[in-house]
């Protein structure tokens, strides 16, 4: 049953928004079931989704279907999140920019909100969803959105809308996302999370400007996706942990698919040879492969994103600058494996005589200051040092520097023509306290242009979300001098599901 908030009434217009003692999120990725394509405003993805999350009142997303749009929606993702309550949610509404541009577009007026989560097969609803109608006025507005308290994003879907002066096209400037709850708060992964977004944004602005990137790959605005295969796999407890081979054997050979899933097989078989999970020369990177800092055009990454955002967590983003050979350098790394080693010797001894001077003073203070009668401490000194508490008095950059020495990127072949690219890489990640995720990814080259991308996920956060095993074949056309995608055939396995998904440039509307 949907519930019905009318806000024209109740809502005050807000300045700034205040969300009390809530916590602000940002978006990990934002995608919309249509955005406008065209010349304004000197490039043709001047409106796209992402857009809303920006902090730029001019900017927006605008629909990109005939009429006001009535129907087409918009998917707001953050964290996944196992303790929340509420989605605390303020809008500007319309275009912004100007006051003449806000009444010159339309506006919406009723929305339907949905809790999202993301499923075995893609995006689910959850919980209740609400509808609400939003002021005609420029400035802040806040919504409150029960959500369960397993909850990743949340569904903007038009309802109806105010007509525009001027245009059809309807507008939303800006979308923020606090949450109450109880889930541990992560402002560091949330700046990190926020400074993607802004460094979309600039470097959009920075191509909109330039007219063109100067890349050998040119993408599309962006690619809709085909399902070719999704099904459940039988007994998923007895498949966590599985090797990669085993992960991609369990995908049936199909005619739709076929020829992408003989080089997936591929290029599965030399990820298992580099892996650099593997330790000394038991990996082929670290022990004939060479360590390299590639140079890339930066536009490219931002780029990439709007043209696919219909991918979950595509884990091509970040390598979008490296998918053809005539938009990267790759130079020689300066830091040998023997310079991390003895790094990573001298922040152990550093951090060891950190944790002596903290147990020391945290126990001369409980000696000193002794709790009430019946009260305990939670835990020891040491871990009161290390994680006892939220914000624990030490950190390990150890684990870190560690991660970098199994980590780091590396070539197959010469520099100028590699055949092969790894990259592995730590990262913070998940709603937990803290926990280091390591992420690698290998790009297989067919001349000058990536033929397969493998995206593999290592760690407590694979374990604890069951991470898929990703696989993207990819296929190319050549217009106008410069390349392009024409489709990107992807493989995601887990260990409950697999799913066969074809993404291709999606047509004007």
């Amino acid at each position: 049953m949907i519930l019905l908030s009318l806000l024209l009434a109740a809502a005050p217009v807000i300045l700034e928004p205040d969300a009390g003692n809530a916590h602000r999120l940002h978006p990990r990725r934002v995608t919309a079931s249509s955005f406008l394509e065209n010349g304004w405003n000197k490039h043709e993805q001047n409106y796209l989704p992402l857009y809303i999350a920006d902090e730029d009142p001019t900017t927006a997303w605008v629909e990109g279907v005939k009429g006001r749009g009535e129907g087409e929606s918009i998917e707001w993702w953050g964290p996944a999140l196992t303790k929340a309550k509420a989605y605390r949610l303020f809008v500007r509404n319309g275009f912004q920019k100007t006051d003449t541009l806000f009444r010159a577009n339309a506006r919406p007026r009723k929305v339907k909100l949905e809790p999202l989560v993301q499923g075995e097969t893609g995006p689910q609803t959850t919980g209740t969803p609400l509808e609400v109608e939003l002021k005609d006025v420029r400035g802040w507005q806040e919504v409150v959105l029960p959500v369960p308290a397993k909850v990743a994003g949340v569904r903007l879907t038009l309802v109806t809308t105010y007509p525009g002066g001027k245009y059809e096209d309807t507008c939303l400037s800006d979308l923020r996302v606090y949450v109450e709850g109880e889930d541990p708060y992560r402002p560091e992964a949330e700046a990190a999370a926020f400074e993607e977004v802004r460094s979309f944004a600039y470097e959009r602005k920075q191509a909109a400007a330039r007219k063109d990137t100067g890349a050998k790959l040119a993408w599309a605005p962006r690619y809709t996706a085909e399902t070719l295969l999704s099904q459940v796999r039988e007994n998923p407890d007895d498949n966590y942990g599985e090797p990669l081979s085993k992960r991609i054997a369990s995908v049936p050979d199909k005619k739709a698919y076929h020829d992408a899933l003989v080089r997936a097989r591929e290029v599965t078989d030399l990820f298992l040879k580099a892996d650099l999970d593997q330790k000394g020369p038991a990996s082929e990177a670290r022990a004939t492969w060479t360590r390299v800092k590639p140079a890339q055009l930066k536009p490219q990454r931002a780029t990439a994103r709007a043209a696919l955002s219909a991918m979950e967590h595509d884990g091509l983003v970040g390598v979008a600058g490296l998918l053809h050979l005539g938009d990267v350098s790759f130079f020689e790394a300066d830091t040998t494996q023997a310079q991390m080693l003895a790094t990573l010797a001298r922040t152990r001894k550093q951090e060891t005589a950190a944790l002596k001077a903290c147990v020391k003073q945290c126990v001369q203070h409980r000696k000193d200051e002794p709790l009430p009668a019946g009260k305990t401490y939670d835990c020891d000194c040491e871990a009161e040092c290390t994680g006892c508490y939220e914000d624990p008095a030490m950190s390990s950059q150890a684990n870190v520097i560690k991660y970098q020495l199994e980590g780091g990127e590396f070539i197959q072949g010469p520099l100028a023509n590699p055949t092969a690219f790894l990259r592995g890489k730590a990262d913070e990640s998940g709603t937990r306290e803290s926990w280091l995720t390591f992420r690698q990814t290998l790009v297989r080259y067919a001349g000058d242009k990536a033929d397969v991308v493998l995206l593999h996920v290592h760690g407590e956060q694979m374990l604890e979300e069951d991470e898929p095993l990703r696989i993207h074949v990819l296929e190319w056309t050549e217009s106008g001098g410069k390349a392009r995608l024409a489709s990107i055939t992807s493989f995601l396995v887990n260990s409950a599901s697999l799913r066969v998904v074809r993404y291709r440039p999606a047509s004007r509307t």
